[in-house]
């Protein structure tokens, strides 16, 4: 479809001209949108100086200053991923999101890593609406009154709906309650709200959703009657402006119904704001659309507020951060989900020894999805291991076939994709597994399910054997993946004599970092690629 810009004032200009279209100037309605997505209670800013809460609120008030009417959105996993998760478990989120003024929000699958009361009592002090639409919450005893499907807000006297949408792989990735029941039938969910809200003549809807790109992008034809998707969950940066965006800002689709419909993303941990200005006509339908994701720039003078609320809880924070461990790395511990969600890692491969070293099993199996920030060289502090294994999660042993650990493999490796011969790093699944104890080799361009091509087990002499599919085998993991998370489902399902109440995950790490410290650990040829190259 043809990309629309549009510049309020020579549309202002064309109807001061055209006494015509004096009556359709007062039937459009202009819009900004403001989204964050996937900010992982990165509320600080990054290294580089860039992004944080503080930044973000002076950029926000200076776009409400300049627009009519506007809107602050957010896609969800405002948990997990920091230390001031780590010490305040969402309590942190309350102030901040209330002080920036959000409008709503829907919830990310990180939102229920630490169960349904903890999402609960965030919920609670929120001054805004979280919606959902595809969980059915009616028989949770803390959730029951605390999401709605979707929510209408009043923008200076126009209605419009905002409908919640949360990846229906959450039990599989997280920790919510038995009691939830999850729908993943999106489009038929959407199509249900999209009639609610048209029957409350409410006729401008933005979806916003926590299922990422693959789901969105296919889904965007099949939403009738919505205007916006804001996305979230797979921490795509799109923009027309910045190099290595997935696409340019917004995408511009068709739904089935010959409207357009719009999709945007701001990449993840707060360091992008997007924005989006819209203009609707009388039937609620977009006429015009122009924006682009902004850079939370270390040049933008912070906003006080903001600053004195991350100040005030960061005491806790920075007393853990500090605390010295007694470890050293003379190497860059590498955590990037882009490596160790796609490949060998050398950080995957100390977690996965330090799972062996701590049970003493024969195979230890680490999701790269569960492995969450770098470690650079130097001394080791408490915080920095907290903040590469932030989930808590318990150690977990087991036995099982070497058919099993096969399929686990496969699994691992299934959401792997392949463009023009390489492995697409952006948006691959936590799924992805860093090993000890075995070696194996994979071809992603072959059908999920037979990528594998060979597994070789360790032998107590140092060499390597090929794995008996009939043997059993001693088997580590985290009580995450043990229990199905991440698609390993044969786990859950066949292990022998599983016992999931180990010791909390990050403690094994950090007594292995100081007993091997200096760490000089590399990638060792542990996991091999075929058929596809990894891009620089």
């Amino acid at each position: 479809m043809r990309r629309k810009l549009f510049f309020f004032s020579l549309i202002l200009l064309v109807f001061a001209l055209v006494p015509a279209a004096s009556a359709q100037e007062e039937e459009s309605f202009p819009l900004t949108i403001m989204h964050t997505n996937d900010t992982h209670a990165a509320h600080a800013p990054n290294g580089d100086g860039n992004g944080g809460v503080a930044i973000q609120a002076a950029v926000v008030k200076q776009i409400r200053a300049e627009a009519e009417n506007s809107l602050l959105l957010d896609a969800g996993d405002r948990f997990t991923g920091t230390l001031y998760h780590t010490v305040y478990e969402g309590q942190d989120q309350v102030p901040i999101m209330n002080a920036l003024g959000y409008d709503a929000m829907t919830l990310g699958n990180h939102e229920f890593d630490k169960g349904d009361e903890v999402l609960a009592n965030f919920l609670k002090g929120l001054a805004f609406p979280a919606v959902n639409a595809n969980i059915d919450f009616s028989a949770s005893p803390w959730l029951a009154d605390a999401v709605q499907p979707y929510a209408v807000l009043d923008v200076n006297g126009e209605k419009v709906g905002i409908i919640g949408l949360t990846t229906a792989d959450t039990p599989n990735i997280s920790s919510p309650g038995d009691e939830l029941v999850w729908r993943d039938d999106y489009a038929a969910v959407v199509a249900e709200q999209v009639a609610a809200l048209n029957a409350e003549g409410v006729n401008k809807i933005i979806l916003v959703t926590h299922t990422g790109i693959n789901v969105d992008l296919n889904l965007l034809a099949e939403l009738p009657g919505v205007d916006i998707v804001v996305g979230g969950h797979s921490h795509t940066l799109f923009s027309s402006s910045y190099t290595g965006a997935f696409d340019e800002y917004p995408v511009q689709a068709e739904t089935s119904a010959g409207e357009p419909i719009l999709y945007v993303q701001a990449a993840y941990s707060n360091v992008y704001l997007g924005r989006l200005d819209v203009e609707f006509d009388a039937n609620g339908v977009l006429t015009a659309w122009e924006g682009d994701t902004i850079l939370l720039s270390r040049y933008i003078t912070p906003d006080p507020e903001l600053a004195e609320i991350v100040d005030e809880l960061s005491g806790p924070v920075t007393a853990l951060q500090e605390q010295a461990t007694g470890a050293a790395t003379d190497v860059l511990l590498v955590g990037d989900r882009a490596v160790c969600r796609v490949q060998e890692c050398n950080l995957g491969n100390l977690i996965a020894d330090a799972m062996l070293a701590e049970t003493g099993a024969q195979i230890a199996i680490m999701n790269g999805g569960g492995i969450r920030a770098s470690i650079e060289p130097g001394d080791i502090s408490y915080g920095e291991v907290l903040t590469v294994q932030p989930f808590g999660n318990t150690i977990s042993t087991f036995e099982i076939s070497g058919a099993d650990i096969v399929a686990a493999l496969e699994n691992g490796v299934s959401g792997i994709t392949v463009d023009n011969g390489l492995v697409v790093r952006d948006g691959a699944p936590g799924r992805f597994p860093q090993v000890a104890g075995l070696r194996f080799t994979f071809n992603p361009t072959l059908d999920a399910g037979s990528r594998v091509l060979s597994v070789e087990v360790k032998q107590a002499d140092g060499s390597y054997a090929p794995i008996d599919p009939s043997a059993t085998y001693s088997v580590v993991t985290n009580n995450f993946v043990r229990t199905g998370g991440d698609g390993y489902a044969m786990f859950a399902e066949n292990a022998i004599n599983p016992y999931d109440f180990g010791r909390i995950d990050f403690e094994a790490t950090l007594d292995f970092l100081v007993a091997n410290s200096p760490i000089n650990y590399a990638a060792e040829g542990r996991i091999t690629l075929e058929g596809a190259e990894y891009p620089e």
